[in-house]
C-alpha cells in the first residue's frame, strides 16, 4: 500500500497507476468482449439494443459514479491526515447509503421503460431486445453500486492491486458467463444481462471481504457504531457536483444517441463500436488522472504542494507522448481495429462511418487527455465548481455543435463537434488552474 505523501513522485505514479490502469482496462475489456460476442454472434440489431440500454442505464448510475469519485477524494484526504477512525465510520455509512440508492435506481428505469424508449427515439424493432436487457441488468444495480464504491475506497487508501484482482475476477466471470449464455444456452441479449448481474454480485461479495480485511489493519478504538452524519455530509458535498457531472456526461451521451438513432441500426452499431474503442484508448490516461486526483487530495491535506506540481508536469508530458502514439495507430490500423467489432462486408455502412469517425477522433483524444489532467488537479483540490464549469463546457458544446453541424456535415458532425468542444474545455480548465493560483500556490511552496 503506497503512501501518497512520501513515495518518489515519478516512480510512485507508475507503481500505482499501472495496476490502476490494468483495473480500468479489465473493466473495459470485458465490456468490449461482450460487445464483440453480441455483435458477432447475435447481430447488429442486438448490438444496437444493448448499446441503447447501456445509455439509459448510465443515467441511473450517476449516483454510483459520483460517490465513487467522491470517496477517492475524501478518503484520500483522511488518509493524508491519518484519521483512521473517521475512515471506517464513513465506509460503513456509505455502504448503507449506496445500498438504498442502488435498490431505488434499479426500479426506476424498469418503471419508466416505455417513456424512455420514446424519449430517445428508439426504433420499434429494438424495443423488445432493449427492454429485456434493461429489466435483468437493473436488478443488479445495487451490487454494482457497492462493488464500485468499495473499490474506489481501496484505491484511495493507496491499494491499487486488490481492486485490480477484484475486477479481473469479476471480468473473467462476466466473459465466461456471456459466452456460456449466448453461445451455449442461446439466450440472446437476456443472457448478456444475466452474465453481468451474476459477475457483479460475486465481485461485490469479494470486495466486501477485502475491505473487512483491510480495516482490521487500522489502529482503531472499540466502540458502538454512530452514523457518520458529518463525514457523510462532507462526502456528499464533494460527490454531489460529481454526480451532476456524471449525469451531464450521461445526458450528453443520450442526446448524441438520439441524434444517431434515426440513421438506423447499422450506423448505430458502428457508432457504439467506435465509442467503445475510444473509451478503451483513453483508459491509460484516465488511470493516470485518477492517480493524480488522489495524489493531489492526499498531498494537499499534508501541505506538500511541490509534489503536486511534479505530478502534474509528469502527467502532461505523458499525455502528449501517449496521444501521438494513438494518432499513429488510428490512421494506420483504423480498419483492422474496427473489424474486431463489425464485419465490414456484412455491414459496409457501419464500417465506413466507423473508420472515418475513429480516424479523425485523434484531435479530440489529444485535447481530452490534457483537459482530464487539468480537471484532476481541480478535483484533487476540491474545486468542484471550476471542475463542473470545465466539464460542462465540453458536454454542452459537443451536444450543441453536433446538432448544429448535422444538417451540413452529416455523420462527420460527431467527430468534428467532439474535437472543438474538448479544445474549448482544455483552454478553460487551463485558465482556471492559473487564474485561481493553484500552480502559483504550488510554486510558492
Amino acid at each position: 500500500m503506497l503512501n501518497f505523501t512520501a513515495f518518489p513522485v515519478k516512480k510512485g505514479f507508475l507503481l500505482f497507476s499501472i495496476p490502476n490502469i490494468l483495473n480500468l482496462l479489465s473493466q473495459q475489456l470485458y465490456l468490449i468482449i461482450n460487445t464483440i460476442v453480441v455483435g458477432k454472434y447475435l447481430g447488429a440489431q442486438e448490438l444496437a439494443a444493448v448499446g441503447n440500454a447501456g445509455s439509459i442505464i448510465g443515467v441511473f448510475l450517476v449516483i454510483s459514479g459520483g460517490l465513487e469519485m467522491g470517496c477517492e477524494i475524501v478518503i484520500a484526504k483522511y488518509m493524508g491526515e491519518q484519521k483512521y477512525q473517521t475512515i471506517v465510520s464513513t465506509i460503513k455509512g456509505i455502504i448503507l447509503f449506496a445500498g438504498l440508492a442502488g435498490i431505488l435506481m434499479g426500479f426506476l428505469p424498469v418503471l419508466l421503460q416505455q417513456w424512455l424508449f420514446r424519449l430517445i427515439h428508439l426504433p420499434a424493432s429494438l424495443w423488445a431486445f432493449t427492454g429485456s436487457y434493461m429489466a435483468i441488468y437493473c436488478f443488479g444495480l445495487v451490487f454494482i453500486f457497492i462493488f464500485d464504491i468499495l473499490r474506489a475506497v481501496l484505491i484511495s487508501m493507496g491499494d491499487a492491486k486488490t481492486p485490480l484482482f477484484l475486477v479481473l475476477f469479476a471480468s473473467c466471470l462476466n466473459i465466461g458467463f456471456t459466452v456460456l449464455f449466448i453461445c451455449g444456452f442461446h439466450s440472446g441479449v437476456a443472457g448478456a444481462a444475466f452474465a453481468a448481474v451474476l459477475s457483479q454480485m460475486a465481485g461485490m461479495a469479494a470486495t466486501v471481504w477485502a475491505m473487512l480485511k483491510r480495516i482490521k489493519t487500522f489502529p482503531l478504538e472499540k466502540g458502538k457504531f454512530v452514523f457518520p452524519k458529518a463525514q457523510l455530509s462532507e462526502l456528499l458535498s464533494v460527490s454531489y457536483p460529481l454526480m451532476l457531472q456524471q449525469g451531464a456526461v450521461t445526458l450528453s451521451a443520450l442526446l448524441l444517441q438520439i441524434f444517431v438513432n434515426p440513421y438506423g441500426s447499422e450506423i448505430i452499431s458502428g457508432y457504439i463500436a467506435v465509442n467503445k474503442i475510444l473509451t478503451f484508448f483513453m483508459l491509460i490516461m484516465i488511470g493516470f488522472c485518477q492517480t493524480l486526483t488522489i495524489f493531489t487530495a492526499a498531498n494537499s491535506g499534508a501541505k506538500q504542494f511541490g509534489r503536486i506540481l511534479e505530478g502534474y508536469r509528469f502527467c502532461i508530458r505523458f499525455a502528449t507522448v501517449y496521444v501521438l502514439f494513438l494518432t499513429l495507430a488510428d490512421f494506420v490500423f483504423d480498419k483492422q481495429i474496427l473489424s474486431i467489432f463489425l464485419d465490414a462486408k456484412k455491414y459496409p455502412d457501419a464500417a465506413g462511418f466507423g473508420t472515418t469517425y475513429l480516424k479523425y477522433s485523434c484531435i479530440m483524444i489529444l485535447f481530452s487527455a490534457l483537459k482530464n489532467v487539468n480537471e484532476s488537479i481541480l478535483r484533487g483540490y476540491a474545486k468542484m465548481k471550476l471542475f463542473l464549469l470545465s466539464n460542462f463546457s465540453d458536454l454542452f458544446f459537443k451536444t450543441a455543435l453536433t446538432a448544429l453541424f448535422l444538417p451540413v456535415l452529416g455523420l462527420n458532425s460527431f467527430w468534428a463537434a467532439s474535437a472543438i468542444s474538448t479544445c474549448i474545455a482544455f483552454l478553460l480548465s487551463s485558465c482556471f488552474i492559473h487564474d485561481h493560483q493553484l500552480i502559483f500556490r504550488i510554486k510558492k511552496q
